[in-house]
């Protein structure tokens, strides 16, 4: 529960930092990271994971890092931000919050189009999205 807690507010600073300057610190990403190793190797010692299932929780991360080299180096941030969640909440609730993350950004976009609020090539931030999946994830499992 600490962990989960703790986790949701790291995320909601790295949400109100991306919505504002569209950048995330490396410095902040950084110790982000040494936090998720950490506790990794604790959850790995307790029992309470696998090295597979940690393995197989990096997919999303390394997909949204796969498209950031496709699109010239947006998005770095978010998917090392994945990358660090797999290791904070483990594999059901990152691909919840993935996926749930994806469709409200989806659909956020497309009223945004629709209401001819913005361009076709607006930028929006991820992780604001990505802390609602979270929420939905903690509310789901």
């Amino acid at each position: 529960m600490l962990i989960s807690v703790g986790t949701m507010i790291y995320l909601a600073a790295l949400a109100i930092l991306d919505a504002r300057r569209r950048e995330i610190s490396t410095i902040v990403l950084g110790m982000g990271s040494f936090a998720a190793i950490l506790t990794a190797g604790w959850l790995l010692l307790r029992g309470s994971t696998s090295w597979e299932m940690l393995l197989f929780g990096t997919v999303p991360g390394l997909l949204l890092l796969a498209l950031a080299g496709m699109t010239g180096g947006a998005g770095v941030g978010d998917g090392i931000v994945l990358l660090q969640l797999n290791f904070l909440l483990l594999l059901d609730r990152v691909v919840i919050a993935f996926g749930i993350s994806m469709l409200i950004m989806g659909a956020f976009s497309a009223v945004i189009l629709l209401a001819k609020l913005g361009k076709k090539d607006l930028r929006l931030p991820y992780l604001p999205f990505l802390w609602l999946g979270c929420l939905v994830a903690f509310c789901i499992c």
